[in-house]
Formats: structure tokens, C-alpha cells, sequence
């Protein structure tokens, strides 16, 4: 059994979950290593939020050095953050991450010109556009942004499946390979994000079809996540993702330390 999750969230403002409850929870399900990776949410044309700020930063920081004290020799945590958009504001992002030795930083589309994912209006004409501007945001932030792995690829099918909408696979399925071919080029990787199955999709994020293209054109560095907010969903799921690991032709899952794929934990 999987007893990593590289998708954990603490101090980030949807979650706001002291890390210890999240350490606590991860032992509790027999996980032997997580990743707190926080949100860090840059914008475009200039725009920046109170939220995300130096202060932010370094919380984050005091906690998880806390953490690693107190769980030593129980618990293997990595530090890591969450970069939406990333690729709209490199020289930022590029600052942060010089400032602070991270082990594992994960590249995610949330918004297009600012606008969550979550807060559009999903309709027979606009759904087109949503989806195509997704995935271009996507294929730059892949071939341009400062990444270890692309979190979610498909996260827009979530907010598809909640209105209603298929995703279309096919349709997009040239874009998903120009992604899949830069994170390749890259020496980076994706993960497989395990809310989709309690969040209505039915299915990780990617699903299977982009699981084995990832592998077939070569793809081997995989990380797996709950994309937990909340004690009660640390590690959810991780058996469904080892079968659609085992079933798309992988061995492993990867584990980071200061930005480096180290030996992963075998499934």
C-alpha cells in the first residue's frame, strides 16, 4: 500500500488546519511521508492579494520546522508549496523559491485572468472557451514554470462534472500531449491527485487515458496526493491510485528532497 501523499495542505487560506492535526491524521492512516504544499496563488496584470505575502511565508516555514521536530523519526515531511499560475509571474516566483530550500514545488492552473475555476459560469457556450483557455494556460506553465510536477492536470473536469458537462477528452487530447511532452523535455513530472474521486469526478486527476499516454511517451516521475484540506482526507484514496499506477505500467512513485527525485516508494 501507497504510504506517501505529496499533496497536503495546512496553513493555506481554504484550509487553515494546524499542521500537527495533519501530521497526526497522516500516522494515523500509517503514512510514512507527506508534503505540506501550501497555495502560493500569483495573478495576472499586476494584481497581488493580502494573503500571499513574506510573513505567510515564513509561518509556513516556523510550523513545518516545528512539525519535523516533533514527528522526527515517526514521519518524513517535505516541504513544498502549491504555485497557481506561476507562469504569469516567473521573476516572483523564482524569488521565493531561491529564498527557501523547498524539497518539491507543484505548477497548477486555478484561475484564468484571475477568475477561479470554481467561480465561472459553466454553459453550453461557455464551456468551449473554458476549456481551451485551461489548457493553453497549461502548456505554458508546463513548458515555462518553475515546477517539479503539474498539479492536477485536469482539474477543469471537476467543475465540469459538477455542472453537468463531460470533458471532452478527445478534443482536448492534443493539447494534453503537447503538456505531457514538456513536462517530459523538462525532467519534470505530474501527479495523480486523488480529490477527484471524493469530489464528484469518480476518478483521480488525471484519469487513467492521460495516466498511460504520460507513460507511453516516457513519462516516469509520478508523485501521488490527496489534495487534503482537512484531517479526515489525508491519504484518502490511495489505494485507487496505486491501481491506476499498476494498470498504466508503473512501478513507483516518486519522493523529492531540496528539489531532487530520490528513490520512490515501491507499489
Amino acid at each position: 500500500m501507497l504510504v506517501v501523499d505529496y499533496h497536503v495542505h495546512s496553513i493555506s487560506p481554504d484550509a487553515k488546519v494546524p499542521m500537527q492535526k495533519m501530521c497526526e491524521a497522516a500516522l494515523e492512516r500509517g503514512l510514512k511521508e507527506i508534503a505540506f504544499t501550501d497555495h502560493y496563488e500569483l495573478y495576472a496584470h499586476g494584481v497581488h492579494r493580502q494573503f500571499f505575502h513574506e510573513e505567510y511565508l515564513k509561518k509556513y516555514w516556523k510550523e513545518l520546522e516545528r512539525c519535523r521536530e516533533q514527528f522526527a523519526g515517526r514521519l518524513i515531511i517535505r516541504s513544498g508549496m502549491e504555485f497557481g499560475q506561476l507562469h504569469l509571474c516567473r521573476e516572483e516566483a523564482f524569488g521565493i523559491i531561491r529564498r527557501y530550500p523547498f524539497d518539491y514545488l507543484i505548477g497548477s492552473i486555478h484561475k484564468i485572468e484571475n477568475v477561479d475555476l470554481e467561480k465561472m459560469e459553466y454553459t453550453e457556450r461557455t464551456v468551449p472557451q473554458i476549456m481551451e483557455s485551461y489548457y493553453r494556460h497549461l502548456v505554458e506553465l508546463s513548458a515555462w514554470g518553475e515546477y517539479d510536477c503539474i498539479g492536477h492536470l485536469d482539474l477543469v473536469k471537476r467543475h465540469l462534472a459538477r455542472h453537468g458537462f463531460a470533458d471532452d477528452y478527445e478534443q482536448y487530447e492534443p493539447y494534453i500531449d503537447e503538456i505531457l511532452k514538456n513536462v517530459i523535455a523538462r525532467g519534470k513530472g505530474i501527479e495523480i491527485n486523488t480529490s477527484g474521486i471524493r469530489q464528484g469526478v469518480g476518478e483521480p486527476m488525471p484519469g487513467f487515458r492521460t495516466l498511460k499516454r504520460y507513460r507511453e511517451l516516457g513519462g516516469t516521475i509520478l508523485t501521488v496526493g490527496s489534495d487534503s484540506h482537512r484531517p479526515q482526507d489525508v491519504g484518502a484514496d490511495l489505494a485507487a491510485a496505486e491501481v491506476l499506477m499498476r494498470e498504466a505500467g508503473f512501478t513507483q512513485c516518486t519522493s523529492f528532497e531540496r528539489r531532487r527525485g530520490v528513490c520512490g516508494w515501491d507499489i
